[in-house]
């Protein structure tokens, strides 16, 4: 999603051959059905290494015809332009990164989720692609609606640190799009931890476009707001953002990003 087009054209889903329903799969297969013109499919199809440790490296797989020919049905018969690769790698996050930049992608998709399990359970190779990543990941919670009719965003309006009004802007874009493209309700949140941060309630509304009674500003812990607001709307996504880092911050984790996502059982999109 270029800064001059609100569209996205090239979506790269992450197929994890161990899981029996792709649930990312089936989150761009709609959004082909929304966003006008439909969109390119890239395929990013590999085991995960730190979740296969997990099994004491005992996984055998064949990526055999008939298995990919299952897989890519659908989007044979939506009639969805597709590419596809398979990798085996120990160096994943950056594997994703390398198809992001070869293929001009503008969403990376990847489920996090086990069907029996609520909130995130982020892998180092997944924190690292959330933290390094060029373009907006969604990562896929399997029990939400596929048709957004909620949509809410987390800003941080009351900085002036020109990362954050950046950040801000890209996330109020996204939001704009995805609503306008599904017909959704938007919704803002604006957490805050000390009263003299008070955000600019007139000017919430003024920059985001959202109605008055979808803003919402509460005093608190960023992630225990974002994921009451998001329960009490029923919120079908939620679309944050996060700072990346380098060196030995960037191997640094719990920070607010983190702990916001790991409270919310639903999609999430991160911006970084």
């Amino acid at each position: 999603m270029t800064e001059n087009n609100e569209t996205i054209n090239n979506v790269l889903v992450v197929i994890d051959p161990a899981k029996d329903t792709q649930y990312a799969l089936k989150r761009a297969i709609k959004m082909n059905e929304i966003l006008e013109g439909g969109i390119n499919i890239y395929l990013f199809i590999s085991l995960e290494m730190d979740e296969l440790r997990k099994n004491n490296d005992k996984f055998e797989f064949h990526c055999s015809n008939s298995w990919f020919a299952d897989l890519v049905k659908p989007l044979v018969e939506a009639n969805i332009k597709f590419t596809a690769d398979v990798f085996w790698t120990a160096d994943w996050h950056n594997s994703v990164l390398g198809a992001v930049k070869r293929n001009d992608i503008d969403m990376v998709i990847l489920s996090d989720h086990s069907e029996n399990m609520d909130g995130s359970a982020l892998s180092a190779a997944k924190w690292s692609l959330l933290r390094s990543s060029t373009c907006p990941v969604l990562l896929v919670y399997p029990h939400v609606e596929l048709h957004r009719k909620t949509i809410l965003a987390a800003v941080n309006m009351q900085t002036e640190n020109p990362r954050y009004v950046d950040l801000n802007n890209k996330i109020l874009k996204l939001a704009r799009m995805m609503s306008k493209s599904y017909g959704a309700e938007k919704h803002i949140v604006n957490a805050y931890e000390d009263s003299l941060e008070f955000p600019d309630r007139a000017k919430l509304i003024r920059d985001t476009g959202a109605k008055q009674e979808n803003i919402h500003v509460e005093q608190g812990s960023p992630g225990a707001i974002i994921a009451n607001v998001a329960n009490k709307i029923g919120a079908d996504v939620v679309i944050i953002g996060t700072l990346s880092r380098r060196g030995i911050l960037a191997a640094m984790r719990g920070n607010k990003s983190e702990e916001i996502i790991r409270k919310l059982n639903r999609d999430v999109i991160i911006l970084n």
